[in-house]
């Protein structure tokens, strides 16, 4: 029986000291926080909700009423008296508020798509600074503690009379830069897990995070169509009609004179009801800066529509340049082969640690370069996709 549970109890200890996998994108999604700039666009349109709520039919806003009672003592009989009035303010302007109505609501939709989508753009480009950032830390790392060996390797050349004094120094030198540099990265990747810590659920220790893959780069010709008739520019034609929309109604209301009011009074055997209209008044120049005020809001509008028309489509178009001069995507295999060989030639003394260093650095360079080069492909992708996503997700 003991020599039954044995093996499956190793296997068991054997899976608990195991690493955990790295983390993919699609297991920050799954932990994914609620984004704070999809909360704050859910707050402002829950506020145009109220706001639009509080006018209704041809009502400025909901009908104040007032309710009054009180003893009545007389030289013969005591009575109460009851008076009910009704003060209902007039919003003459029912295609307006229903404008602001229909805009509102397409708006809604198209707004809390598009904020899902970015929300899950920002998670994405988080990832690939902190991949990003763990991957360039490793390099520096192994490429620290390999300048520790080469160290060790240009002082025995030294001692042995083989290599002049200088090119101990050139090594020791260039492992105070790979120190450096080595802490660099160490605050480069916790800065970029503490923002990828606020965009989903995970521990304050950084974990692993696994390697995006290839960049599929997309084909630069249907791009711009589906850009044309993606939700981002739906999204913004909506919300540059909702503002308008809401401009005219919240002038509409400002500039509403006329109210209803009525009002019903029992005192003592008499019986009275009123039913009347008011009007208010405008003071001198009212009027003019109410006319002038709209006329300055509706250029205003246009013309910050205008420039974010303009932005939205200038975005697109710098991604497009990028991905027509991005050229071919970086291949996945690194410099480590080369480094390793340069390594070898130095310990062996087939090369001096002058000329071994120059070759290191390039090669470092260029393996960080790689690295950067593919974090910038699957960047471009992402954004790519959010410009020319066209269903409401």
């Amino acid at each position: 029986m003991i020599r039954s549970l044995l093996p499956g109890a190793v296997a068991c200890a054997l899976a608990a000291q195991a690493p955990a996998p790295p983390l993919t994108y699609d297991a920050l999604l799954a932990r994914a926080k609620a984004d704070p700039t999809l909360l704050r666009t859910e707050a402002d349109l829950a506020a145009r909700q109220r706001q639009l709520a509080a006018t209704g039919g041809l009502l400025k806003e909901a009908p104040t009423v007032l309710a009054e009672g009180g003893r009545r003592v007389g030289p013969v009989t005591t009575t109460t008296d009851k008076v009910a009035q009704v003060d209902a303010p007039l919003l003459l302007a029912p295609r307006i508020r229903g404008e602001a109505r229909r805009t509102l609501d397409s708006s809604q939709r198209t707004a809390l798509a598009l904020g899902r989508a970015e929300a899950r753009h920002r998670l994405r480009l988080a990832y690939l600074e902190a991949w990003l950032a763990q991957a360039q830390l490793r390099l520096r790392t192994g490429q620290s503690e390999t300048m520790e060996t080469w160290l060790r390797v240009a002082r025995a050349r030294v001692d042995s009379g083989s290599d002049p004094a200088f090119q101990a120094e050139l090594v020791r030198g260039d492992l105070v830069r790979q120190r450096t540099e080595l802490g660099d990265a160490f605050r480069r990747a916790a800065e970029a897990w503490a923002a990828l810590r606020a965009l989903a659920e995970l521990p304050s220790e950084s974990l692993s995070l696994a390697d995006p893959g290839p960049a599929a780069l997309p084909d630069p010709a249907p791009l711009p169509a589906a850009f044309e008739s993606s939700l981002a520019r739906r999204a913004l034609a909506d919300r540059l009609a909702t503002d308008r929309a809401a401009f005219e109604l919240q002038q509409a209301v400002q500039t509403a004179r006329w109210s209803v009011r009525g009002s019903y009074a029992s005192e003592g055997e008499e019986r009275i009801t009123r039913l009347g209209v008011a009007i208010r008044l405008p003071r001198p120049g009212e009027l003019g800066a109410q006319r002038r005020e709209g006329a300055a809001g509706r250029a205003s509008l246009q013309r910050e529509g205008e420039a974010a028309d303009l932005q939205l489509a200038s975005r697109f178009q710098t991604a497009l340049d990028r991905l027509r001069a991005f050229g071919a995507p970086p291949e996945p295999q690194g410099f480590e082969a080369a480094l390793q060989a340069v390594d070898l030639r130095l310990q062996e003394g087939k090369e001096r640690p002058s000329e071994a260093l120059f070759l290191r650095r390039q090669l470092l360079e260029a393996q960080s370069a790689t690295l950067q080069r593919l974090r910038d492909a699957h960047a471009l992708v992402a954004e790519l996709d959010l410009l020319t996503l066209g269903d409401a997700r």
